[in-house]
């Protein structure tokens, strides 16, 4: 394990697991159940329903614990990364480790998926996201994007509405709030008024985690990459 990578937004470790244990883990991947990831509704961060997309079921660790059917490697993954020391408990992997709750589940992408700009909600202190796939050549694409500067989206609104109504959080789906539909709102004109950042390759066995006030992306999967799926073990960490 190796930190490659680190401000006061992401944090990037390498060969995050001994080669054994990413063996074990990326093999397990390729046996449990998949959905859409559009199977509940439209999730708009990830684009139009119809890209090749697809989720676990989720796990979560901390003050509330669940482990689907087949999901213990997943589930051990995630309760270790909550408890990590040093180097993953400083800078933005505080807002990770040691989480009142921390979610996981396995996405997979093909080509031509990829997932739009976007802030966390304001229940999410930060994210991470662990490349599973045991090969990814960067002419693949599938980068993580991080752009410069904390977000300034005002999702907490919208996210008071949503208790104010009633509703309760769902621990495995939240996540991203992108505003209108069609995204011609003014965090468009602020990111492009920004216009720079930072991309991490989807590097197999890498770890990395962002705050939660970080605007990322996924760059789309490229044709080149076939019919291999850019496959990450993603979470969030709830407040």
């Amino acid at each position: 394990m190796r930190v490659t990578y680190s401000d006061n937004t992401c944090l990037v470790v390498d060969d995050f697991l001994d080669q054994d244990a990413f063996r074990r883990l990326s093999k397990s991947v390729q046996y449990i159940d998949y959905s859409s990831i559009h199977g509940t509704g439209w999730n708009k961060p990830y684009g139009p329903p119809g890209l090749p997309i697809i989720q676990s079921a989720g796990v979560l660790r901390g003050e509330k614990e669940s482990t689907p059917a087949g999901l213990g490697l997943i589930g051990s993954f995630v309760e270790n990364l909550r408890s990590a020391q040093a180097p993953l408990s400083k800078g933005p992997g505080a807002d990770v480790v040691g989480s009142r709750i921390l979610t996981g589940k396995v996405v997979a992408m093909g080509a031509g998926a990829g997932l739009f700009w976007h802030a966390d909600t304001d229940q999410v202190s930060g994210a991470y996201i662990y490349y599973l796939h045991p090969r990814w050549d960067s002419s693949w694409g599938g980068e993580l994007m991080v752009m410069d500067g904390d977000s300034q989206l005002g999702v907490a609104a919208q996210t008071q509405a949503a208790v104010d109504d009633g509703g309760q959080p769902d621990y495995e789906a939240v996540g991203a709030v992108i505003g209108p539909d069609f995204r011609t709102d003014p965090a468009e004109e602020r990111r492009m008024q920004i216009g720079a950042g930072r991309f991490y390759a989807a590097r197999p066995n890498r770890l990395v985690i962002i705050n939660g006030q970080a605007e990322h992306r996924v760059n789309p999967v490229l044709p080149a990459a076939g019919d291999n799926f850019r496959c990450s073990l993603v979470g969030f960490a709830i407040k």
